[in-house]
């Protein structure tokens, strides 16, 4: 409710009078006429069926729907391959183009830095060139071969746990 004041109308406003008063025996009288003029048919038919253009229609109505699916769904496969997947590998190209950019510095440095130590052991005088007169040789040494011991039950499942316990790379 609103709490601005509310005129007052009339019912004559929404109800429209009738100049002629009808009375109740009247009224009854009009409804046994009515029901003695229903025509009841002998056989029933069926309730939703329809006339043949209207079948039509409504089978030519289902066929565009899906046929506006079925379109929508094409223009968005051509939108995603002439838009979407060269947009994606210009950005991927040129992450590798970075990447190859990048190695090509980390070679340059790498070059530059073993250019720089050998400059710098040659400017050295404590550093000499080996000369095979002065290189050592030595014979192999003999290893022992470690004897197998016997791994206890705990160390077994422990090394079963750590195995079963990564989750891989």
């Amino acid at each position: 409710m609103s709490a601005l004041p509310q005129r007052d109308l009339q019912a004559e406003y929404y109800y429209p009078r009738n100049d002629r008063e009808i009375s109740p025996s009247q009224i009854i009288e009009k409804s046994h006429l009515e029901r003695a003029k229903v025509v009841k048919p002998k056989t029933f038919y069926r309730s939703n069926t329809l006339p043949n253009n209207l079948k039509v229609l409504s089978l030519l109505q289902k066929g565009s729907f899906g046929l506006a699916i079925v379109s929508m769904a094409t223009s968005i496969g051509v939108y995603i391959s002439t838009v979407q997947i060269p947009k994606l590998w210009s950005q991927e190209y040129q992450h590798l183009e970075d990447l190859q950019r990048q190695e090509r510095q980390l070679i340059a440095i790498n070059e530059t830095i073993k250019y720089q130590i050998a400059r710098e052991a040659g400017n050295d005088s404590r550093l000499s060139v080996s000369k095979p007169k002065s290189a050592v040789f030595l014979s192999p040494a003999k290893i022992e071969a470690k004897s197998d011991r016997s791994i206890t039950k705990n160390e077994q499942e422990a090394i079963v746990e750590l195995k079963h316990s990564s989750y891989g790379y």
